[in-house]
């Protein structure tokens, strides 16, 4: 059997689960496609896997559908890793709940490891742009690997002023790298494995959901020393990348804004709270002093400002950069319905396993995944250790 199949079985399971017990597994049985093979008695034995976990193993353990996902990877031309291959990133296994297996399309190199996370609001302004492509251009020019999520406004930003100073740069995707999202910056997904690469934890074919949106930014941060945020309203989803960023141990910092815009709400919220304020590149610097010696042979006017005229409209000085599609609309949507309700007062501050909720309520994961995540980004529920969800209190 093609060693791809297993990949594509495990990742199967880990993209629709909430909390994946990757490291146990590997740990026990050594490759995915041991732990495929392992008897349920097996897994039930190991450490951190859930009922929920056994029966999406036993369920596609004989699934026929890797096979039509196998032809959508070769066409595609991506490649599947597993957590123990050389391949996967070797931030990456530092976090809580790394993903068992990455798709690529692209080369990594060692040098990706001194990376920073550049993220921020999707209706970013010419002011956000202009300060985010500076510091990029910097950070480019020390030898930095630039981490985004290839989202409109911000990401779209840092992304591609990366790529015209010749950096390096890694984009996460919430959907299946065959799966272009938002189609705006198709041109980005073309350039990106050139000069990086293209990683996701989604297999092939999966379609942009609000639920996996927060599963990519804790990628996002994994993957980088420290996360830098450049404009995030209150509500922005951005301060979910943070708060995992901060779990996973990593740096924060924060660009202040204009005390009249709601795109500054986030960010300064973040600096009352301890983010590091950054007014310039080396601000950031030297907070992680492993970055400070670092060169980039090709760089041209490192952390000036850019004057030349840009035709991508995220690159427009006198306009805003509108939002993504539907998906990312629906997830910021206020959850104050019946079903929103009947999650949260099942919720105490000590947190419910997400396997008791999705029992009780009888939804399917996804469903149940993206009411949370919804919930979250109204600072309803918070996510805790050991698979819980637990209320917000106010």
């Amino acid at each position: 059997m093609d060693p791809r199949l297993s990949l594509l079985k495990l990742a199967s399971v880990s993209s629709s689960h909430v909390s994946f017990p990757t490291r146990a597994l590997f740990s026990r049985f050594g490759s995915a496609e041991e732990i495929l093979r392992a008897s349920p008695a097996e897994w039930e034995t190991t450490e951190g896997v859930l009922p929920y976990t056994v029966r999406r193993l036993r369920e596609v353990r004989d699934d026929s559908e890797a096979a039509v996902m196998l032809a959508r990877l070769e066409e595609g031309g991506m490649r599947p890793v597993s957590f123990v291959d050389l391949e996967y990133p070797e931030n990456l296994t530092r976090i809580p709940d790394p993903p068992p297996v990455l798709f690529l399309r692209g080369q990594p190199r060692a040098e990706d490891r001194g990376a920073v996370a550049v993220v921020g609001a999707r209706k970013a302004s010419a002011y956000g742009i202009a300060v985010c492509r500076s510091l990029v251009a910097g950070l480019v020019g020390r030898g930095v690997c630039i981490v985004s999520g290839l989202a409109l406004g911000i990401d779209a930003a840092a992304h591609w002023a990366c790529l015209e100073r010749g950096g390096r740069t890694l984009g996460v995707l919430g959907t299946g790298l065959d799966v272009p999202y938002p189609k705006e910056n198709l041109p980005l997904f073309q350039r990106i494995p050139s000069q990086g690469v293209l990683i996701s934890e989604f297999p092939p074919g999966t379609r942009a959901r609000p639920e996996n949106f927060p599963r990519r930014n804790r990628i996002i941060s994994g993957l980088s020393l420290g996360v830098l945020v450049v404009e995030a309203s209150r509500k922005s989803g951005t301060l979910i990348t943070v708060r995992m960023a901060l779990e996973q141990g990593r740096e924060v910092f924060a660009v202040p804004g204009d005390i009249r815009s709601p795109l500054s709400k986030g960010t300064h919220r973040l600096i009352q709270q301890g983010a590091k304020l950054v007014d310039s590149l080396e601000d950031i610097l030297e907070e992680l002093p492993a970055l400070a010696g670092r060169e980039h042979p090709d760089s041209v006017g490192v952390g000036q400002p850019e004057t030349r005229e840009d035709p991508r409209p995220w690159g427009s000085e006198d306009r805003t950069v509108q939002s993504g599609g539907a998906a990312w609309t629906k997830a910021v949507s206020l959850a104050g319905g019946e079903e929103a309700e009947q999650v949260v007062g099942q919720l105490g501050e000590e947190g419910t396993l997400i396997d008791t909720l999705l029992e009780r309520t009888g939804w399917p994961l996804e469903k149940l995944n993206g009411l949370l995540t919804e919930l979250e980004l109204l600072g309803r529920v918070r996510r805790l250790p050991g698979n819980r969800i637990g209320r917000c209190v106010t």
